[in-house]
C-alpha cells in the first residue's frame, strides 16, 4: 500500500473589516492581540 502525504491547508480568508485597516491600525490591533495572549499564557503557566 502506498503511503499517504499529509499536509496543512493553510489558505485563510481575511475578513474586509482588517483589509480596510490602515497600518498602524493593523499594527495596534496586532499589540492589542498579542498583550491578551501573554497573559492568556502567563495565566495558564501559573496554573501547572
Amino acid at each position: 500500500m502506498a503511503e499517504k502525504e499529509y499536509f496543512i491547508d493553510d489558505r485563510v480568508t481575511i475578513p474586509e473589516s482588517i483589509k480596510n485597516m490602515t497600518h498602524e491600525e493593523r499594527l495596534a490591533e496586532i499589540a492589542r492581540l498579542e498583550k491578551i495572549a501573554k497573559a492568556e499564557k502567563e495565566k495558564i503557566l501559573k496554573q501547572k
